[in-house]
């Protein structure tokens, strides 16, 4: 059985596909929505449970470490062991699991998880080797807001739109830029902050409980502290149905009187939506768009629902803010309609749903600068080869330093992989390498370095044999090596080229002008694309080329026809 699975900050959801399509699985109590909360004792504790553990157990009881994920770091526990963020998130994963499979009956064996749009490398390996821990497989990781672009879509087939799925969970704040008509939702364009979501809020409200009772929040202890974030937590979700709340706080056998209105919240929580404004003024800047072409914003995750959120953006946007009344469990439907794509159901196997690559990816070069082979925002999947030269005489070997991210400097992105490759000892700028980068919708991602000067090779991947099986690894790799093909070798390319080649060396100066034009922009194609659609431009050009061949001199009888005989 495949389920579909939001591990979220502050909560986490289970879906499956079925006859009436996605289904939503309660937990013990009847709820969809489990916290992703871990409390250790006598017996470890998930949930509902585990979250009433915060304030009284605070030094076993672990939440909001997804926003850990990718990092090597351990949580210490009161009796001196410890624990990590990949632990505890298998944790999480084994009680939906659980959920699940009492709900259906049935085992369950693989898992579409959603994460974060902004999730670099180390964070996605790091959730599938949860999925690895929990002991299902992780078949597909897809990313949040194109899950809830998808739930979203789903329900509104009829509609052709372009717009923004602005996705503000507990953690994580992902922004996404949707085109979505007919069966097609294509991502186009990706922004977020991995570390931005409701417990900000929660934390700004608390230290303004401090700083009015006289309490100093750094001073406090863990217990203390998680007594002054329940009350915000509290206060948080009262101001999202009232302009102004009054409550009173028990801190130590002492009770005092605490307001806070939205205007309030608003001004103490400034730097936050400074935040936000930096990530949505990167997508508008990045997607090259103004207000005026975008249909709407799609407001989902539950951070949405604070009403001074809902205005702050909906002044930036003009008003065209849409909240999504499915936001807490859009993302876990999509995930459900992954599954049910994925398993080729009957309602859903006709959707094509396009995803990107949300950072870049290259290798460090002279002078410590980032050479990007694939560029941030390209479809998945793709493939890009560059070809680097050594930079010494005598140079032995070539140093590849693979990193990711959008910093000119190298080293100021994620390092993921390094290695050295040998190269014939000759004059600088004689030996060289050809690097080719290969990432697939699955998070597969390929890299292949080779020397054609002496053989040499290397060969890496990233993201692979977490939690899935052989087979379904020998047909990723399958798919991955008809990804890796030369667009140049196909012989519709290969045409085409030479017959622009050929009517370049016959024209006048306008024709070869425009030739010149034609071979850039097919170049580009060839460098940009995948291979159908670098078929789908070979075609293309090819009758243009038939078009610019009428304007050069002909003999009478002569036919468009005539060199496509010669170079066949």
């Amino acid at each position: 059985m495949l389920v579909g699975i939001d591990l979220g900050t502050t909560n986490s959801l289970v879906s499956v596909w079925t006859d009436e399509g996605v289904k939503l699985i309660p937990n013990e109590f009847g709820e969809y929505l489990t916290p992703s909360v871990v409390s250790f004792g006598k017996e470890t504790y998930v949930g509902k449970t585990a979250k009433e553990m915060l304030i009284t157990k605070p030094e076993n009881t672990f939440k909001e470490f997804k926003r850990l994920m990718g990092k090597d770091v351990k949580l210490k526990r009161e009796d001196g062991g410890s624990v990590s963020p990949i632990e505890l998130s298998s944790i999480i994963i084994r009680k939906l699991v659980n959920d699940a499979e009492k709900y259906l009956n049935e085992e369950v064996t693989e898992a579409v998880i959603s994460v974060p749009a902004y999730f670099d490398d180390h964070q996605r390996e790091a959730t599938r080797l949860a999925g690895v821990k929990a002991g299902i497989k992780v078949t597909q990781l897809v990313n949040e807001p194109s899950a809830a672009a998808l739930a979203y879509h789903i329900r509104n087939m009829d509609e052709d739109e372009r717009f923004i799925v602005f996705d503000f969970g507990g953690g994580t704040l992902d922004v996404t830029l949707v085109e979505a008509f007919d069966n097609m939702v294509e991502i186009c364009n990706i922004s977020g902050d991995n570390s931005l979501g409701g417990k900000d809020f929660n934390e700004a409200i608390a230290i303004d409980i401090c700083n009015k009772t006289g309490h100093d929040w750094n001073a406090l202890n863990l217990k203390e502290q998680a007594v002054f974030i329940a009350f915000a937590e509290n206060i948080k979700i009262a101001l999202s149905s009232s302009d102004e709340v009054s409550a009173k706080v028990n801190i130590e056998d002492k009770e005092y009187e605490y307001s806070l209105t939205q205007q309030e919240l608003i001004d103490l929580s400034e730097p936050i939506f400074k935040r936000i404004t930096v990530v949505l003024k990167k997508l508008m800047n990045d997607s090259m768009l103004n207000i005026e072409d975008i249909s709407g914003v799609i407001m989902v995750g539950g951070s949405s629902k604070m009403p001074c959120v809902r205005a702050y953006v909906s002044s930036l946007f003009g008003g065209k803010v849409y909240m999504d009344p499915e936001g807490d469990v859009s993302i876990c439907k999509g995930a459900g309609v992954v599954t049910g794509i994925n398993l080729r159901k009957e309602e859903v196997k006709d959707i094509v749903m396009t995803d990107i690559c949300s950072f870049s990816l290259g290798i460090e070069i002279l002078g410590g600068v980032m050479s990007v082979i694939i560029p941030k925002n390209q479809t998945l999947p793709v493939s890009r080869m560059h070809r680097y030269y050594t930079v010494g005489d005598n140079q032995p070997k070539i140093e590849i330093n693979i990193y990711q991210g959008e910093n000119h400097i190298a080293s100021r992105n994620l390092l993921l992989d390094n290695f050295s490759i040998r190269v014939p000892r000759l004059p600088k700028g004689e030996a060289f390498v050809d690097v080719r980068f290969s990432y697939d919708l699955n998070g597969i991602f390929d890299i292949d370095v080779h020397c054609p000067l002496n053989g040499a090779s290397v060969h890496r991947s990233r993201g692979a044999n977490m939690g899935v099986d052989s087979d379904y690894m020998d047909k990723l790799k399958l798919n991955m090596e008809e990804l890796k093909q030369d667009p140049r070798e196909l012989p519709e390319v290969k045409y085409v080229i030479e017959r622009a080649l050929r009517i370049f060396e016959e024209g006048n100066e306008y024709q070869k002008r425009a030739i010149e034009i034609e071979l850039m922009r097919f170049d580009n194609v060839l460098e940009t694309c995948r291979i159908p659609e670098c078929q789908k431009a070979a075609a293309g050009f090819a009758l243009r080329l038939k078009e610019l061949e009428k304007t050069m001199f002909r003999f009478e009888g002569e036919t468009d026809d005539l060199w496509d005989d010669i170079l066949k």
